[in-house]
This record gives structure tokens, C-alpha cells and sequence, in this order.
């Protein structure tokens, strides 16, 4: 047997994506650093092995449903980016092997992969080093580091090392949580096993081996659907009842069971579409959904998630909904996940003093095993969630490092440099603040686009039609106050007037009433009442309503909602534009907006939203979007307020923030495109780039002196606008 000894600044314990963003994190910032999986792959739940998010988005997180502009940034997303292009150019399940390409490329980071660690080494409450033993190349390894990060989910070092955790479901008490038991246990949410199918062309058998689960009818999966076979179920679940930990390989024989018991019920039980599909995949090991949690200084609860407490040490957010899955799994007679209608908490902060050991010095963690309760963590345990606590973990790795602290004192003594050093490489949270130098005087630009859709593509009824009973979705329950509304960012102080485009097949002149709200929360449709006026609509396909509101507003945002009206039509087009957001009528959302536009003209896609604002929407939208009326090239102009001298500069696109497109590059990603520098009067050429998808660019060059910078867009991947967020330039761009 091998033996080898490596000391480094920071070891990573874990290699799914909350572990595997931590790593890259620390590395960049300067810390030499191990990251420990067990597994062949990187990506835990996500990965090519086990393939828990099955609609080819590979993680899921806080903008799946209601959220909009929450799409969490910074490492994630540059990972997911390439995912999504290469998807659309002959790569399939390949998730993996980008995330292994990102930690390689980094020159401080040693992956191991295949590597268990089987011992912690402590003095008192500080863990010295690892023995991990590599399989299939007979080495074993001592690691040594003044800083670990247990990212491994079941948090086997931080239990080893003595770390205080938590197993299974807070009493209702404990916490004041109202979707808590009212006796604690220590059952889990299950662990659930994933499968593809192909359609062969034609009709194929399928006989169940005599070990499968045996589903007599359709009553045997109650709430669970399964009349589209391609993509595999979710809720093929099971272990929350026994130790999702030491039961693993138990559960996942049990899995393999009620998979192939499925598979039997959909294939020969009646007709569920899958006639001529086959099983060509079945994940190789679980997907587990919760074990050990390690207690922080903080524990965050359901209350923290509804109400956004104002935590100085935000260092991440969630926005999943509080989606607890009963441990029975399959075997529960219940909805599969949380019993409809799903409580949706909006976006919420998570405090850094929840990613560390509360009694192990120098243990920090990131994933499901963070410090939060059964109730808190049906949110906060899925994978772009995670991925966030990662880029915080790793980030504060680097900076103990640097202050030669602990975790602790870290969150004490410099949470604000940690927040800064986040928010520069592009976690930027949905409330931070801009922390931009001022280094621009004026921006300027060819054109800006006016708030105004005019090209319908769709239509919405003013009164929505009845839930068809036979495909009702019960996660997709429809609000209470089904009115059709459009919410819109406003850059003066009055609106005159609100015109609206309108389908009227009454074959008479019809009034709606018009109801304008102020609003408090991006994409949430509760406010202050306005204003209410009427608009007379006459018949026609095509037609404009106009409601002469005549009002003073607030800079920020607004909603307008529409009175129920049988046989009028609100239309629609499809775009996305960051702040401009239509009312979701359940859970879902798209980039449909009402076609219409405003009095006095609403510019709020100015140039000078590049430098002055945090680069992801709010109450504004806080990027530049050229007119689509003008053809490229377009090109923005930034004036320093005086002579800078650089050797850099970032340019972050619109990646579109609100939805997962997961094929490709986003077609509001500038494409191609040079920046040149003022120099001595001359315009002299920094970067010139042509193909890009990613949302963040970094270009160096040799250090000069520049008193204006320029960007010309040549194309995006499909926009008809240009779209920035924010130019920066940089003395030190790393």
C-alpha cells in the first residue's frame, strides 16, 4: 500500500456540487486545496450516476416555481452554463464532467476522487487530520489542514470529530414551526432511486422479476403520476422509516424493488403510455435526501424561511418551497412531497453562522447537512441552494486563511469582506446592495429599449378556465384572486396612462376596471392600491384598452390587475425582461407579459443601470437593454470620472435570472462583442470575443491608463436586444 502525506490551507470533504463549488471557491481566492469525493464523479444527487433531477436542468433551486430574478449566480452558474450549451451540441449526462473540468483547471486545487476518508484525527475540539484511502490505486493518504469543510452530506467527519448534530424531526415546540410533528423522531425524508426509458418505435414486453414490489392498481399510488415514463418518478422514495446512513445499501435493494414493481404497473396494469418504452439507465446508488444535520451558532427554522429576518451575515439564500416528503416514501398514502397546497417562502437569507460548527473549531460544512431544521431544510437541501452555501464555504476558507482565524471569528470580525468578496465574484444575493466603486461619471449608449410589448403571441382570459380534474397537478394549486396582473418598473413619478392590447369577441364594447398596486416584493403581487380606473374595450381581435390613471407613483415598481370579464383576452407576448413580469395563475411562470405600454414613456433599460446598480433585477431592473427596433451593432459608452489606470475589466450578461432554459445558450446572452479603452484620444482594442455564453466575462491586459471604455455588441444568441448588467474594470481582476 502507498502512502502519501499532503498539507494544504483547506480540505473539502465531498464532492457533490455544494462541496465541489467550495473547492473551486477557495482555490481561486489563493488557498491551496484537497477536495475528498468517495464516488468516480463529481456532482453527488446531480451526477452522471445518480441523476436525481431528471428534466435535464441537472439542479434545481430557488426559481423553480413563484421566484423571479432569484437564479443563484457566481460558480454555479458558470458550470451550468456550459452544461446547457454543450446539451445542445451532442453532450447528454455530462453534468459531471464539467464540474470535474472546473476544479481541474484550478492550479491550487487537488481532486481525489474515489477517496474515503475512514479517520478524523482531533485534539479537543479541533480536528488535526484525515486518513482517506483511494480505491483501485492501493494509496492511502494523511491530510493534514488548518480548515475542513464536511460537504459529504452524511457528515462523517463532522460526527467523527465529535461535532454536534441532529438526526430526524424537531418537536412543533422546539421551534414554534407549524409544519413540525408534535413529538420529535428521528425519521428522515427517504432517499429516491432514478431510471430513464426510451421509446423503442415499437411495442416490447416487460416481466417483472419475482423480487419487484407488486402494484396491484393505480389506488396503490395515490397522488403520484406516472403516465410519462421517460423521464422517471421522484417520488420512487423509501428509508425516511429506518437509518437512510447504515440502512443505505438496504433502501437501495428496496428501491430496485419498487422500481421494477412500477415498472410492471405502468407496463402491463393498463395503458400509461409506456407500450414501447424500455429502462436503458437505473441510477447506480440513491439519491438521499437527508441524514445528519451539524448544529451552527445558528439553527434556521421554518419562521426564519416565511419571515426574512435581516441576518448581517447573509452569505447565501434559498427559495424552494418548504417541501417536506414523508418518510413512508412510496408506501404513504399522502402526496409524495408536502401536502398540498406548497407553502412558498419567497427568498430568504441564509446567515453564515449556519455554515460551521458550533463546537468543532475549524469544521465548516455546505449542503443538506448545514444547521437548520427537518422543517427548514424540505427547503434549503436542494442543490443550487447548496451550491451558494458552497461559494460562502469556500470563500470564508480562503479568508481564515488570510487572517489565520477561525470560522467563528471570521463571522465576527470580517462578514463584511466575506459579503464583498461574494458579491465581486458573482454571488450576488437578490437584496445586497451595489458595491461598485465609483469610478464612472456617465454612461452612454445607441439606444435603450421603452417599456413597451407590442407583437402578441398569446393570449390569456381574463376569466381562467376551471382545473381539468383529470390532470390536476396538486403541487400547481391556482391563488385565491385569479385576476390576470402585469408587474412593470416605472422611471418617473406619475403614469398618465396605461394602454393594454385585447382580444373582445362579444361582438359589443365591453368595460374592464383596472386596479394599479405599488409594489413591495419583485414578482409577488401584494401592494398598496393605487389607483382604480375603467377602460371601455371595443370588439375586435387586436384592440387597445387604455386606463387613463393619471396618478403619482413611486420610482420602483408596479402592478396592474384586470377585473374578470367573460369573453375578453388579455394578449400576450414572449419575452423576457428582467422586472417586467406577468402574474402566474398557480406556481409556475413563464416569460409571457401583457402587450402593452405606458404614459409618459418608461425608460428603465438606461445605460446607466451598468454602473450604478447590483448586476441581477429588483424593484428595478438594473441592466442596460438596447432598443429592438435597431439593428446591431450597439454599443455602450462609459466616461471615468477621471484618468484610471487597469488591467481588466468584467462584463456581466443577462443570462435570464428568472427561468431555466436548459438547452443551449440563453438567447439574451450577448454573444459577440469587443471593448476597447480611450487612450490619448485613441480607441484602443482590450478584448474581442465572438461565441460567448456565459453571464461573466473577465479579460486582462496589460496595465494602461484609459479615461472612457466601449462595448460594441455584434450579436446575442437570439435577442433582438443587447443586454448588460454591469462593466467593471479592475486594477486586480482576480
Amino acid at each position: 500500500m502507498r502512502e502519501l502525506s499532503r498539507e494544504c490551507d483547506f480540505i473539502v470533504i465531498g464532492g457533490g456540487v455544494a462541496g465541489t463549488v467550495a473547492a473551486i471557491a477557495a482555490a481561486r481566492l489563493g488557498a491551496e486545496t484537497v477536495l475528498v469525493q468517495n464516488r468516480p464523479v463529481l456532482g453527488g444527487p446531480s451526477s452522471s450516476e445518480c441523476c436525481q433531477n431528471s428534466d435535464g436542468a441537472f439542479i434545481t433551486g430557488a426559481p423553480e416555481y413563484v421566484n423571479r430574478g432569484a437564479m443563484e449566480t457566481g460558480i454555479l452558474e458558470e458550470m451550468r452554463r456550459e452544461a446547457y450549451f454543450r446539451s445542445a451540441n451532442g453532450w447528454r449526462q455530462h453534468w459531471s464532467l464539467v464540474m470535474r473540468e472546473w476544479a481541474e483547471r484550478e492550479e491550487k486545487l487537488t481532486l481525489l476522487l474515489n477517496t474515503e476518508v475512514y479517520e478524523v484525527e482531533t485534539q479537543g475540539n479541533h480536528i488535526v487530520s484525515l486518513k482517506a484511502r483511494t480505491l483501485g490505486s492501493e494509496t492511502e493518504y494523511l491530510l493534514r489542514a488548518p480548515l475542513f469543510a464536511d460537504c459529504s452530506g452524511d457528515s462523517f467527519v463532522g460526527f467523527s470529530a465529535g461535532a454536534e448534530y441532529r438526526i430526524g424531526r424537531e418537536a412543533r415546540h422546539e421551534f414554534q414551526e407549524s409544519l413540525a410533528q408534535e413529538q420529535p423522531d428521528r425519521k428522515t425524508m427517504g432517499s429516491s432511486i432514478a431510471f430513464r426509458a426510451v421509446d423503442t418505435g415499437h411495442k416490447i414486453p416487460f416481466k417483472a422479476p419475482e423480487w419487484a414490489y407488486k402494484i396491484h392498481s393505480d389506488d396503490d399510488l395515490p397522488y403520484r403520476m406516472h403516465n410519462n415514463p421517460k423521464q422517471g418518478y421522484w417520488w420512487l422514495e423509501y428509508g425516511g422509516e429506518i437509518d437512510t446512513i447504515h440502512d443505505n445499501e438496504e433502501i437501495y435493494r428496496k428501491l430496485l424493488s419498487i422500481l421494477f414493481g412500477m415498472w410492471d404497473h405502468v407496463k402491463n396494469g393498463g395503458d400509461h403510455g409506456a407500450a414501447n418504452y424500455a429502462i436503458e439507465w437505473i441510477s447506480a446508488i440513491p439519491g438521499k435526501r437527508e441524514s445528519r444535520r451539524l448544529m451552527g451558532d445558528y439553527i434556521l427554522t421554518q419562521n426564519d424561511l416565511m419571515n426574512h429576518p435581516d441576518f448581517p451575515d447573509a452569505v447565501a439564500c434559498g427559495g424552494w418551497p418548504i417541501d417536506i416528503h414523508p418518510p413512508e416514501g412510496v408506501f404513504g398514502k399522502g402526496h409524495p412531497g408536502t401536502t398540498p397546497p406548497f407553502i412558498f417562502p419567497g427568498v430568504y437569507p441564509i446567515p453564515f453562522r449556519c455554515l460551521y460548527s458550533r463546537n468543532i473549531d475549524n469544521l465548516m460544512m455546505a449542503g443538506r447537512n448545514i444547521s437548520v431544521t427537518h422543517v427548514a431544510l424540505g427547503s434549503t437541501r436542494v442543490m443550487a441552494t447548496c451550491a451558494l452555501c458552497g461559494q460562502a464555504v469556500g470563500s470564508a476558507g480562503a479568508l481564515c486563511r488570510k487572517y489565520a482565524c477561525t470560522p467563528r471569528e471570521l463571522g465576527e470580525n470580517h462578514i463584511s469582506e466575506l459579503q464583498s468578496v461574494l458579491y465581486r465574484n458573482d454571488q450576488v444575493l437578490p437584496w445586497m446592495p451595489s458595491m461598485e466603486e465609483k469610478i464612472f461619471s456617465s454612461a452612454e449608449a445607441d439606444s435603450d429599449m421603452v417599456l413597451r410589448l407590442d407583437s402578441p403571441t398569446g393570449k390569456l382570459p381574463l376569466v381562467p378556465e376551471p382545473r381539468n380534474p383529470e390532470i390536476y397537478d396538486p403541487c400547481d394549486e391556482p391563488p385565491a384572486d385569479r385576476r390576470r396582473g402585469q408587474m412593470f418598473p416605472v422611471a418617473t413619478d406619475r403614469i398618465d396612462r396605461i394602454s393594454v392590447r385585447f382580444q373582445n369577441l362579444a361582438g359589443k364594447m365591453l368595460s374592464v376596471k383596472g386596479y394599479l398596486y405599488a409594489t413591495r416584493i419583485p414578482g409577488v403581487f401584494e401592494g398598496e392600491e393605487i389607483a382604480e380606473r375603467e377602460c371601455l374595450v371595443p370588439p375586435g381581435d387586436n384592440v387597445e384598452g387604455i386606463f387613463d390613471f393619471d396618478v403619482q407613483v413611486a420610482h420602483g415598481s408596479v402592478f396592474l390587475l384586470l377585473e374578470e370579464v367573460p369573453g375578453i383576452s388579455v394578449l400576450t407576448e414572449k419575452r423576457h425582461l428582467p422586472g417586467v413580469y406577468c402574474k402566474p395563475d398557480g406556481c409556475y411562470f413563464s416569460d409571457d407579459n401583457f402587450c402593452f405600454s405606458v404614459e409618459p414613456p418608461q425608460h428603465v433599460f438606461v445605460p446607466e443601470n451598468t454602473v450604478n446598480t447590483p448586476p441581477r433585477p429588483g424593484l428595478s431592473p438594473n441592466l442596460w437593454i438596447s432598443d429592438p427596433a435597431q439593428s446591431f451593432p450597439q454599443t455602450l459608452t462609459l466616461h471615468c470620472a477621471k484618468e484610471t489606470s487597469c488591467s481588466g475589466i468584467e462584463l456581466i450578461f443577462d443570462t435570464n435570472l428568472d427561468k431555466k432554459h436548459p438547452f443551449g445558450a440563453a438567447p439574451e446572452c450577448v454573444r459577440d462583442y469587443k471593448v476597447e479603452a480611450l487612450r490619448g484620444g485613441q480607441w484602443i482594442t482590450a478584448a474581442e470575443v465572438s461565441g460567448n455564453y456565459q453571464r461573466v466575462r473577465r479579460h486582462t491586459f496589460t496595465r494602461m491608463s484609459a479615461s472612457a471604455f466601449r462595448l460594441t455588441v455584434f450579436a446575442t444568441n437570439g435577442d433582438p436586444s443587447a443586454r448588460v448588467y454591469q462593466f467593471r474594470i479592475c486594477s486586480d481582476p482576480s
